[in-house]
């Protein structure tokens, strides 16, 4: 890399994951500005240190607000983020993940930034008869949204053959303290975890048996920064997880015992559309090329999660 990025642009830098990394940025002493529609993400989130900017990225003229702000690297992570909920509303789903993602390419390269790094997912996946998926393993996108990560990576490997240094991170099912426990639709362990406070038996679409890789949120962090830092990782895409199977009723039980309810009602319901059975990342690239350990298992990560979050 010819240059340390000084100035990063974090596209919704208000959500759960892009406000952790607009934290450590600027623990290391970089400027951000956070763009955030707020549709998913919360104010409260932004360290008053950030810039913010309130504006919607589906939105042309976002685009000409935010075109002289002097950042020189994109941490991209604006997105509907749900699978479900993307078979609502296909369309916005596509533009969501296109519209944004090709804007912010075409307005990175011709800004010369230094770097683009691009949250992905592997639910691009599917569902595969081999485990763990590695990151050259065939592609199955069962929703709209897996499917919109899958063209926003095509596109980001177009424009990198332009000159854009970019980096992809396939993230799994990322948990942790600052997750939206109000949003019913996204993220298993914030889902089950909201039933538990509001009183409300656990509701599980879907069945107990299947097995998902989760991966705690500083360790998110701290493979994206490392990815960041190096050279090494441009033109390339990872699987940031954790290599771990974890069935859902590990969740369930780690989360009721977090609580001091081992008691706790569950009940079942008919599974989402598109969700996949069960799914495990190879993460031995990351871990290669970068150093890339996870530090925090899952039950040590659900027992953190529930002490913030409920102060047990």
């Amino acid at each position: 890399m010819s240059r340390r990025p000084k100035h990063i642009l974090v596209t919704g830098g208000a959500g759960f994951i892009g406000s952790a990394l607009t934290r450590r940025l600027l623990s290391d002493g970089c400027e951000v500005t956070v763009v955030d529609n707020l549709a998913n993400g919360r104010v409260e989130n932004i360290p008053q240190e950030a810039r913010f900017i309130k504006a919607d990225l589906m939105k042309e003229s976002t685009y000409h607000e935010i075109r002289d702000i002097p950042f020189d690297a994109v941490f991209h992570l604006a997105s509907q983020s749900s699978g479900a909920l993307s078979f609502e509303d296909p369309m916005a789903d596509m533009k969501s993940h296109l519209f944004i993602t090709f804007s912010l390419l075409q307005l990175s390269l011709k800004r010369k930034v230094s770097r683009f790094m691009f949250s992905s997912s592997t639910t691009l996946y599917g569902d595969t008869n081999g485990l763990p998926v590695n990151e050259d393993c065939p592609v199955n996108p069962k929703t709209y949204y897996a499917t919109g990560k899958l063209a926003c990576e095509d596109y980001i490997r177009f424009f990198f053959g332009q000159g854009l240094p970019t980096t992809v991170f396939r993230l799994p099912n990322v948990y942790g303290p600052g997750q939206n426990l109000q949003n019913k639709d996204q993220g298993m362990v914030s889902i089950y975890l909201s039933y538990i406070m509001e009183g409300q038996p656990i509701l599980v679409k879907g069945s107990r048996d299947r097995f998902r890789d989760f991966i705690y949120i500083d360790d998110v962090v701290d493979g994206w920064m490392k990815g960041f830092a190096s050279p090494d990782t441009i033109g390339k895409t990872y699987n940031l997880a954790s290599g771990k199977k974890s069935t859902v009723d590990q969740v369930l039980e780690g989360l009721k015992t977090a609580c001091g309810k081992p008691d706790y009602p569950v009940e079942f319901a008919t599974g989402t559309p598109g969700d996949q059975s069960g799914l495990v990342a190879d993460i031995s690239s990351i871990q290669k090329e970068i150093g890339f350990n996870p530090k925090t298992g899952l039950q040590e990560g659900l027992k953190k999660m529930v002490e913030t979050e409920t102060g047990i």
